[in-house]
């Protein structure tokens, strides 16, 4: 997919960021737990995603942490 973000703004085409979700496939839910701003899940697999609600230039938004897979560990050979 081709990065078409604004180099001045960091939006995209559309006027937002991209997410990549595809990291969440087969992923089991753990817990959730949220506050005022923000929504923590935990996944099976120690992953965690983190939904924030905040303003940017004066407007509401949404922030996904992380916003693009993360980095996973090697797979351990038994021994």
């Amino acid at each position: 997919m081709a990065d078409t973000r604004d180099a001045n703004t960091g939006l995209n085409d559309d006027g937002g960021c991209a997410v990549d979700w595809s990291w969440l496939h087969g992923e089991t839910i753990r817990s959730v737990t949220n506050g005022l701003d923000s929504l923590t899940v935990t996944f099976g697999s120690g992953l965690v995603l983190t939904v924030k609600a905040l303003l940017w230039q004066g407007k509401p938004f949404l922030s996904f942490s992380p916003h693009e897979a993360p980095a996973r560990s090697p797979a351990r050979s038994p021994g």
